[in-house]
């Protein structure tokens, strides 16, 4: 059996916006590898969520497997406009490298910053001339392909297919030249070395007619011919599960013919299932075996001009503009009992001055320059964040000097500013900058919890707010930053125990119930969950029990899923799959000139802008969270403050 590159490929990210695939993308990984694939794309729907996990992990399989390689691409939706009632055209794209996967974050975020609803769905399609004017910066970095028989081209060979049957002359030419156009721009994009025509594995027969005429279409253009398995599943044994999720969701869907082959295939497979037909394209010169094994040869051509990199990067601070103070008199006494102070005065760093400058003048303002005590913490303080900041090669007072710009703003948008939570209050330079408003030496609350030489990381501070004042302090800091500049931090919800069981009673069929379970046995199944502390068993324990945390299995719960045989895999199968995204609580991440370094973005269903990774991946990217909390306490104590002065 010989090996193939996987081009298109989707995990459970594709559900995002609508229930499409249940891969989670280590499984896939692992699967494609099992398989004997030499390779592996991903390419979820209009979405890069999947990315960072995936090229953490690719860092461990190059360990096994250095010569198994796994590439980050999307399937985008490329429109000529944003109008309604129009048809989405699939169009994948591969990065070749770092700066490829640039172009990706690049397009994927303007997609979603233009979303809209059409036709009770969220759309976010690129535009041609957005990925033009995007591949001009970028091209030679990027591959593309035309994806699936739902991309432009399949959807034109059909139309142009039944009227050339029909002898409609008109319509044949109308998309003939609508097939012209669009081959004539991809090549125009990426040109001929990094476009690619793709076809699919399958006996459907609408899908035979677009591999034939692809071959065709790549003989006449001098191009070559790829084929992408299209997978929303790992194998064909998992078609019933994949249909059942698809099927929980109310709505038509083309469940059973569009998605029969979209599974990970050995080569071995797409040769049965192309080959007898494939015979046909090329009569008298190549066999159907011989165009399968140059079509298999181009996915590897792909492959190899995929190079290995890395999405993971050191954490950047954001900075703000500072009042430059400059270099001034230090107190001779001061250079032995102070050496850290006397540096950052005298410092070549602006936000190293700038924060001490800031400090000693608060000391001064609140008569307590002449108080030992103070200025032998704020030395032990300077050392311990320049120590942090060298360990992670970034100046770390500029941390601080960005939250003290941004309490100020808050203040000046009419909230008021909580006095500090938790260690945060330790650190008397935090007191000192106005980031809290508890003074650590009279309260004698220690330093060290919050940082310390040991624990070389960012510190976490978390900010209350008036929810009401939120939207107008967020407007103001776009407007100091650009409308990237804040984005709040992406969340990822997924199916809970009590959810797979309905989910999966929903989507289950069989000829007792062709309609799912009915929905008063699925909840009494879903209350047969017990719960400690909050949290639901999760199905595994349900099922087998926990010796560790003295779990036995839940014998109501054993008979009453067992009453419909093929459940249980289904349950077991979706519990934890990713379905939905929101936006974290709190987090948001401040962003710099060009936040395309680091980061891609979506929206909320809500229209909020979000990352496209979690905290924690986001984090890896090289992006810092910074807390801003909303409590309502906050919006009283303003109203409260707001009719004292009124009727004072």
């Amino acid at each position: 059996m010989r090996s193939y590159f996987g081009i298109h490929n989707h995990t459970m990210y594709s559900n995002l916006r609508l229930l499409d695939c249940i891969n989670r993308p280590q499984a896939l990984i692992d699967k494609a590898i099992e398989l004997g694939l030499s390779g592996i794309t991903i390419t979820d729907h209009e979405c890069l969520s999947a990315h960072m996990e995936v090229n953490q992990y690719a860092k461990k399989i190059r360990e096994e497997n250095p010569d198994f390689t796994i590439a980050l691409g999307n399937e985008i939706y490329l429109t000529d406009t944003r109008d309604n009632g129009q048809k989405y055209y699939h169009f994948i794209l591969i990065a070749k490298d770092a700066l490829g996967h640039k172009a990706l974050r690049e397009l994927s975020s303007i997609a979603w910053i233009h979303s809209y609803v059409d036709r009770r769905m969220e759309r976010v399609p690129t535009l041609k001339s957005e990925l033009e004017m995007v591949m001009e910066q970028y091209k030679g970095h990027v591959i593309a392909t035309t994806a699936c028989i739902g991309g432009e081209l399949g959807s034109c060979i059909l139309p142009m297919f039944q009227a050339e049957l029909n002898k409609d002359i008109e319509t044949q030419t109308k998309y003939y030249n609508q097939i012209i156009d669009y081959i004539n721009f991809c090549i125009k994009v990426f040109g001929k070395d990094d476009f690619y025509l793709e076809c699919a594995p399958s006996t459907d027969a609408e899908q035979i007619i677009v591999n034939h005429k692809i071959y065709q279409i790549a003989k006449a253009f001098d191009l070559k011919m790829v084929v992408g398995t299209d997978a929303h599943y790992l194998t064909k044994d998992d078609r019933p599960i994949h249909k059942a999720y698809l099927t929980s969701k109310p709505g038509e869907r083309e469940v059973d013919d569009f998605y029969k082959f979209t599974y990970l295939m050995t080569s071995d497979e797409i040769f049965e299932l192309m080959e007898p037909y494939a015979n046909d394209w090329d009569k008298g010169n190549k066999t159907g075996k011989e165009l399968i094994n140059w079509i298999l040869d181009n996915t590897q051509e792909i492959q190899n001009k995929i190079s290995f990199y890395s999405l993971e990067r050191k954490q950047i601070i954001p900075k703000v503009e500072v009042k430059d103070y400059k270099k001034g008199f230090i107190p001779s006494n001061w250079f032995d009992k102070y050496p850290i102070i006397c540096s950052l005065i005298n410092s070549d760093n602006i936000q190293e001055r700038y924060w001490v400058n800031e400090c000693i003048k608060a000391l001064q303002e609140k008569q307590l320059y002449d108080n030992k005590n103070y200025l032998e913490r704020l030395e032990i303080e300077a050392d311990i964040i320049k120590d942090i900041g060298e360990k992670l090669d970034d100046c770390l007072f500029a941390y601080f000097n960005t939250f003290q710009h941004y309490i100020n703003l808050f203040w000046e948008c009419g909230s008021i500013v909580g006095p500090g939570r938790g260690s945060a209050t330790g650190f008397l330079s935090n007191y000192l900058l106005g980031i809290t408003q508890l003074d650590p030496i009279r309260w004698g609350l220690p330093y060290w919890r919050f940082l310390n030489k040991e624990r070389a990381e960012l510190p976490d501070i978390d900010i209350d707010l008036a929810p009401s004042k939120r939207p107008a302090i967020f407007k103001a800091i776009r407007k100091e930053r650009g409308e990237l500049g804040l984005v709040q931090v992406a969340t990822f919800g997924t199916e809970g125990t009590k959810q797979s069981i309905l989910t999966a009673c929903r989507g289950y069929r069989s000829e007792e119930f062709p309609e799912g379970i009915d929905v008063d046995n699925a909840q009494y199944m879903s209350s047969l969950i017990p719960q400690e502390r909050g949290f639901l068993w999760p199905i595994h324990d349900v099922i087998y029990g926990n010796e560790e945390k003295d779990r036995k299995p839940v014998q109501a719960f054993i008979r009453e899923v067992n009453q419909y045989p093929g459940l249980l895999n289904i349950i077991v199968y979706i519990e934890g799959m990713v379905n939905k995204r929101s936006s974290h609580a709190s987090g948001v991440i401040l962003y710099g000139d060009d936040p395309f370094d680091t980061a891609s973005f979506m929206r909320t269903p809500s229209g909020d802008m979000i990352t496209c990774w979690d905290l924690h991946k986001a984090e890896a990217a090289g992006d810092t969270k910074y807390d801003f909390l909303v409590t309502e306490a906050s919006d009283k104590i303003i109203t409260c403050y707001q009719l004292l002065l009124k009727d004072k």
